[in-house]
């Protein structure tokens, strides 16, 4: 057992004399607070045996639950004592630190298949018979009156005009025969000398200045007086 009391080997560089991995326990008593330097701890991690104890007495302003962990101690517990002291262990762990240790994994057993080993062929998209349910069907947007045929618009009445040249137009014509015929024969007749009389004087002056019932309608201007020859159609 090592035991450590308080001098200046723990507030200063200390190593230590011992073999490694020699030590059963380890006791320090500090009842008085004391500095630790920080390869102090480190060296009694050194000497212990794996799985070995270290306890230490302290005041209750000293942190050596931390200290311990961060040195590489597992299992730090603190005890209180008497209201001013307090008692503190923990242990070197069981395995050397860096240390590696392999992991049995079980092996994967193949598949006896030989099949399995063949490349499988890609999959393709499949359409099952119930993936139309949410279609709606077209002929349900069809009123019954759009099933129906449409009726055929009438044919026009034949007319009875006579196109071919020579004949005369049918009664009511409205194929423009009757007003070709009757300007054929306007141009046939003769021109009229009778000199029409102006019901508003400015007759003469031509179109700008007639009436819409002017029988000079049409022609040029003339002097007053003058005999102007309208044609009598």
């Amino acid at each position: 057992t090592l035991h450590f009391f308080p001098d200046s080997t723990l507030s200063s560089d200390c190593i230590l004399q011992i073999q490694t991995d020699s030590v059963d326990r380890c006791y320090i008593e500090l009842p008085d607070s004391i500095a630790v330097h920080p390869s102090f701890l480190p060296e009694v991690m050194r000497v212990l045996k794996k799985g070995s104890k270290i306890c230490v007495k302290h005041r209750a302003d000293m942190k050596w639950a931390d200290l311990f962990i961060f040195s590489g101690f597992v299992d730090a517990v603190q005890r209180d004592g008497d209201g001013i002291t307090f008692e503190t262990t923990s242990a070197k762990p069981h395995w050397d630190s860096g240390a590696a240790m392999p992991l049995s994994l079980k092996k994967q057993s193949k598949p006896s298949n030989s099949t399995s080993a063949q490349p499988q062929p890609p999959k393709v998209w499949t359409i099952s018979a119930d993936d139309g349910d949410e279609l709606m069907d077209e002929d349900a947007l069809l009123a019954p009156s759009d099933l129906q045929p449409k009726p055929r618009p009438a044919a026009a009445a034949p007319s009875d005009c006579e196109l071919s040249e020579g004949r005369k137009a049918c009664k009511n014509c409205t194929c423009g025969r009757a007003e070709a015929a009757e300007n054929a024969d306007g141009n046939n007749a003769a021109p009229s000398t009778a000199s029409a009389t102006s019901a508003c004087g400015s007759c003469y002056l031509g179109d700008a200045f007639r009436c819409a019932s002017c029988p000079y309608k049409g022609l040029p201007p003339f002097k007053p007086g003058e005999q102007v020859v309208i044609s009598a159609d």
